[in-house]
């Protein structure tokens, strides 16, 4: 006898049973996404380049001039063309680092500077000095720092930045101090002053070359012993 077949459907007002799931597909597993809930991950943007930092402004300029610095220029072109040394530039400019590099735009300050300091030193002007004191401090009289500094319109007067330069002199004398003028030869300081030339050269060491001598240099006139020769 046929058997009759079982209803599978069901019965009003009761739930449908849950989907078996099909062979192979894990139970619990998430559906497959569609085309339309697939994730794009956009590359992120590039943060914006931060400006450079402004070069720092000269320091004050006393005296002298601020100029702009020009594409290709270097410290050394900057003091050639204004007839400064390199050294009294470097020294006006204490806010230029890393090897002295300067940037197009930045801004530097020219000193007045003396055209040249052979044998000495440069040295900046602090608050309250004079070229007295300056001498003083290194033991140069200050008839020698006014002849090593004529580009001071008024010796008497300085003004803290600026740039003065410290003459060649000896440690020691025990004669007298001369303040070398343009023309002068070791020689010829020798005969007028009545000492030997060999004494002369011997009294001042800090000489390395006797031969070369500049304006506002000092030496050391040893005490005459006779005639010179």
């Amino acid at each position: 006898m046929p058997m009759a077949e079982h209803d599978t459907r069901p019965s009003p007002g009761e739930a449908p049973a849950p989907a078996t799931p099909a062979a192979g597909e894990a139970e619990g597993a998430p559906a497959a996404a569609g085309p339309e809930s697939a994730t794009v991950t956009l590359p992120a943007e590039p943060a914006p380049e931060s400006a450079p930092a402004a070069p720092p402004p000269p320091p004050e300029c006393p005296g002298g001039q601020v100029v702009e610095v020009r594409p290709g220029d270097t410290l050394f072109l900057i003091a050639r063309r204004h007839g400064v040394s390199l050294a009294a530039l470097l020294l006006a400019n204490p806010q230029v680092t890393e090897a002295g590099r300067i940037f197009p735009g930045q801004r530097v300050c020219v000193p007045s500077a003396p055209p040249g300091c052979p044998g000495g030193r440069l040295v900046v002007v602090r608050p309250g000095d004079t070229l007295f004191s300056i001498g003083q401090r290194a033991g140069v009289p200050v008839e020698a720092m006014i002849a090593a500094n004529p580009q001071l319109p008024d010796p008497g007067t300085l003004f803290p930045g600026q740039i003065v330069c410290v003459p060649r002199s000896p440690a020691t004398c025990a004669g007298s101090l001369y303040v070398v003028r343009p023309g002068d030869t070791l020689d010829e300081i020798a005969r007028s002053n009545g000492v030997a030339l060999e004494a002369l050269i011997a009294a001042n060491p800090q000489i390395s070359n006797p031969n070369r001598i500049a304006p506002g240099e000092v030496v050391c006139i040893p005490p005459a012993s006779g005639e010179a020769s």
